[in-house]
């Protein structure tokens, strides 16, 4: 059986930080051959700017698609793509262009992702994520019919100075990725 995930950052958030890294780690104790995207994206102030962000998501998606041209991901028998801030919303892309038999897994999505009804994903956001309002996305995700984890946190599911709790955070994602 063939299987293959692939890991899609966010700006800023690259697959050597926690919540990538070791999903990653237990993805390839799964079986898996793990794929880490990294983009070369312009600095933009794309926080409150929509067009922005847009363009952005579509320059990494375009990027992510150049480099996963050889990959022969259409061979795997199980797919996953992990995504991560605009991650997700590539990782939709992805799965409704290319790989409509993969699986999704949301790692702190932006509200955009949803508009690209990614229906049965793994969705995990912070609840005091300054990126996404946390109760649109819980409506969000409901409508596409996501299983939903809503952790303390912030974008990337940390609370300053909580060491230990910003550990139980990052195994609680693993436990949910591997029981996904």
């Amino acid at each position: 059986m063939v299987k293959k995930a692939v890991l899609l950052p966010g700006v800023g958030y690259n697959c050597d930080k926690p919540l990538l890294y070791y999903s990653g780690k237990v993805l390839t104790s799964q079986g898996f051959e793990v794929i880490k995207i990294n983009y070369d994206l312009p600095q933009l102030d794309i926080k409150n700017h929509h067009e922005l962000r847009m363009k952005l998501f579509e320059e990494a998606y375009r990027q992510s698609s150049e480099e996963l041209s050889n990959a022969r991901l259409n061979e795997a028998d199980e797919l996953i793509f992990v995504g991560k801030s605009i991650g997700c919303y590539v990782a939709c892309l992805l799965h409704q262009r290319q790989y409509t038999h993969s699986r999704l897994v949301l790692l702190t999505p932006l509200i955009e992702t949803f508009d690209l009804s990614p229906d049965g994903a793994l969705v995990i956001s912070g609840l005091e994520d300054p990126w996404a309002d946390a109760k649109a996305i819980k409506k969000r995700a409901k409508d596409n019919n996501n299983q939903m984890i809503f952790l303390h946190g912030n974008h990337s599911l940390e609370v300053r100075g909580d060491y230990q709790g910003n550990l139980r955070r990052v195994g609680e994602v693993l436990d949910a990725l591997t029981l996904f």
